[in-house]
């Protein structure tokens, strides 16, 4: 009989995930469904969970084990269970936000054992209350009247066939957090995000904002200042407050904004690659996971592959916590299956497949609409056309991405040969800041042409140096300092992308397509064929591509 386990996670990006004998079935945030930006609550994500057992065709009663992740002392949880899901309080298992995201990226791996390393803003918080004191042994006499303390950054071993990893580092940080050198490697940088960039309509810490703010600085502002983190070889410690905190940013030019987030940019990737070095010394292992939101950071990963500590590594796709269901439903299944189990590298594309009358009905709701199934050769030369002739397209195949990246199945697609298509798309299409960037997918044959780094990178969640010879080719996705956050595509990771960029390469002779998130500002990505036709109109695409139909507007 199958083994069936759920991951439920609460705050922001809460969502929830299903695992079948081990494997990821399906997953999805909450903000999918619900359409709002990262959903943050503490109340159990019940869209999500509907979502999931639904996909499956099961109900709750077929469920073995529920496991959810605690991020606050205080939480919903317990009261809310059983009457959502109708099952006992003894299916509900509790894990520590740290642990959720190491099981994320193990179990993903297919790795025999690896290093694990957390880096995020912040974990559990830890009191004399909380469940997540059955993982962990703190001397509670260091717990002050009214002091709760937060995992700050992790690093363990596992092995395959064992249970629970075993911890090798972990950096408890007194929260909330205090001066001068008690704050963490993600919330740092949040602090510079915020610092920065931050928009006062927004209910995000735009870390993506600031990394390609950080494109811009000048090296030598960036060597002249002075590091502010601390290293040890067995310790880090990260400062508490801003750098630089008491210019008012909101009135400096660009380029003195660029020039910090550079000093960001660099603590980042010193600290992580701090982490790293520690957990090779401690592990000695060939193999290295990682996962928490600081490893959506792409110049970080790839200091990590040049490095050589590892023969191999793996970047969970949804490394922030979007991926903490993955991890609680992983460690369910260990603890169904008593013992940690692990496939070959997990698919990003954990969402539902809408049916052809699940398409058509949307495009009936729209009377601005036509919609036309076509073959699968059509699809791919109409689409490749309009790209070519510079259209921007809405592509949306199959099931969803897990994670914030887009990656072929809920994509705005353009081409990148034209210089003018960035300004374009930010200011007309994205409406966002006109430094942000645009990400290649390129034909994973084809790539080693282009980049001078041939890492296969199906997530989209390394950069690398785009090659001189081809900077004047595909201007729109080359970053300011010439690098580009590229995604490796095959027949096997993705047919249907692989097949539209290949037919682009046929017309064009560029292997490489621009990929963007479909979404506009403050959205979260389209889920549904309802989201994706409103996204089209709303943002003006040329036409939108569903599985085997074409949508375009029949009111111009």
């Amino acid at each position: 009989m199958n083994k069936i386990a759920m991951g439920i996670s609460t705050g922001h990006n809460r969502g929830a995930a299903i695992t079948v004998d081990g494997e990821i079935k399906v997953a999805i945030s909450n903000e999918r469904i619900t359409r709002i930006k990262t959903d943050h609550s503490q109340e159990l994500p019940v869209e999500s969970m509907q979502y999931c057992i639904d996909t499956l065709g099961i109900t709750y009663n077929d469920i073995d084990v529920f496991v959810y992740n605690i991020t606050e002392p205080v939480n919903t949880a317990t009261r809310d269970f059983t009457k959502i899901t109708g099952q006992p309080l003894s299916k509900l298992k509790f894990i520590p936000h740290h642990i959720a995201h190491a099981f994320s990226t193990f179990a993903a791996s297919g790795y025999e054992e690896a290093a694990v390393v957390v880096i995020d803003a912040m974990g559990s918080v830890y009191n004399d209350t909380t469940p997540i004191k059955d993982w962990y042994k703190l001397d509670e006499s260091e717990l002050e009247e009214g002091q709760e303390w937060a995992e700050g950054y992790s690093i363990y071993q596992f092995k395959k066939g064992s249970i629970n990893p075993e911890p090798k580092y972990k950096k408890w940080i007194r929260f909330p957090f205090k001066e001068p050198y008690e704050g963490s490697v993600g919330y740092f940088y949040g602090m510079g995000a915020r610092q920065l960039v931050y928009s006062p309509n927004s209910n995000t810490w735009p870390a993506g904002k600031l990394m390609g703010l950080a494109s811009y600085a000048d090296p030598k502002f960036v060597d002249q200042h002075p590091e502010v983190s601390i290293r040890t070889e067995n310790d880090l410690q990260v400062p508490a407050t801003p750098v630089m905190e008491d210019e008012v940013w909101w009135e400096s030019d660009f380029a003195a904004k660029a020039n910090v987030a550079g000093l960001y940019q660099r603590e980042q990737e010193k600290n992580s690659m701090h982490l790293v070095e520690m957990a090779k010394r401690l592990t000695g292992s060939d193999n290295v996971c990682v996962a928490g939101g600081s490893f959506l950071n792409c110049n970080t990963n790839e200091m990590i592959i040049r490095s050589g500590l590892f023969e191999n590594q793996y970047f969970m796709p949804p490394a922030d916590d979007s991926g903490i269901p993955h991890g609680c439903a992983y460690a369910g299944a260990a603890y169904l299956m008593n013992e940690i189990r692990t496939g070959g590298w997990m698919s990003a594309y954990t969402g539902k497949t809408y049916s052809d009358q699940e398409i058509e009905n949307a495009s009936n709701s729209f009377d601005v609409v036509d919609c036309d199934k076509i073959t699968k050769e059509e699809k791919y030369d109409l689409a490749s056309k309009m790209l070519n002739d510079n259209k921007v397209i809405g592509w949306m195949q199959n099931g969803s991405e897990s994670g914030p990246r887009a990656l072929g199945n809920r994509s705005m697609l353009a081409s990148p040969k034209s210089p003018w298509m960035v300004n374009y798309i930010n200011s007309e299409i994205k409406r966002r800041e006109w430094y942000r960037p645009f990400a290649p997918s390129v034909l994973y044959d084809k790539q080693g042409e282009i980049f001078d780094l041939d890492t296969y990178s199906p997530y989209m969640l390394v950069t690398t140096t785009v090659k001189e010879e081809w900077r004047d080719k595909i201007p729109s996705v080359v970053h300011h300092d010439g690098t580009s956050r590229y995604q490796s595509v095959t027949p096997e990771n993705n047919e249907e992308y692989y097949n539209v960029i290949n037919a682009f390469y046929e017309k064009s002779g560029v292997p490489v397509v621009l990929n963007t998130s479909f979404n506009g500002p403050e959205e979260p990505v389209v889920e549904t064929p309802e989201d994706a036709i409103n996204s089209m109109l709303k943002h003006n695409l040329y036409a939108l591509f569903i599985n085997d139909y074409i949508i375009i507007r029949n009111d111009k």
